[in-house]
């Protein structure tokens, strides 16, 4: 039974998802992920990594 669900979830991220959307939704989760860490390595490393990206994501 979960060889069947995997295939469903892949074939349906694939299929309806994006490279884009999945991108968005991967850098939404580790922000959230780094918010609840509270530590100050972590909010450097995501904010040097992505924050230059959604930098650039405004000025477009």
């Amino acid at each position: 039974m979960k060889i069947v669900i995997i295939k469903f979830l892949k074939y349906f991220i694939c299929k309806w998802l994006g490279t884009k959307t999945m991108e968005n939704v991967v850098i939404v989760a580790l922000g959230e992920l780094v918010k609840r860490t509270e530590s100050k390595i972590d909010d450097r490393i995501y904010e040097g990594v992505f924050g230059k990206m959604e930098g650039k994501k405004d000025e477009q």
